[in-house]
């Protein structure tokens, strides 16, 4: 079940739950299988969300380049005003921190754009 490619681990949990589901098959509860198809779907979800976060992140970089400081002052006002991080702009690290953490955790490499 852990499939090893020259010391990294080439399955990832979407791909481990898939193969408990068709292992484990009618051996496990109605109930059990049902967790790890929601498990499935959830980690496919995340996946989902995490390539969102990626482009998201690397549209705020770009944008950021194009910015003078007053732009950049006036976005983090219209931020604040609508209960949102005004400091958005300086969350560069946090932001890739939690994308490289959430890639590790998936089983998948963040690539830096």
């Amino acid at each position: 079940m852990n499939a090893i490619f020259h010391g990294a681990n080439t399955c990832t949990p979407k791909k481990q739950t898939s193969q408990l589901i068709v292992e484990l098959g009618k051996s496990i509860s109605n109930p059990h299988r049902q967790n790890l198809a929601n498990i499935y779907i959830a980690l496919d979800t995340a996946s989902s969300v995490l390539q969102e976060l990626e482009y998201a992140h690397q549209i705020i970089r770009h944008c950021l380049r194009e910015m003078s400081d007053k732009q950049i002052l006036e976005v983090a006002k219209l931020n604040q005003d609508n209960n949102l991080c005004s400091l958005w702009a300086f969350r560069t690290h946090q932001r890739q921190k939690m994308i490289e953490r959430a890639g590790r955790v998936l089983g998948v490499r963040y690539v830096q754009g």
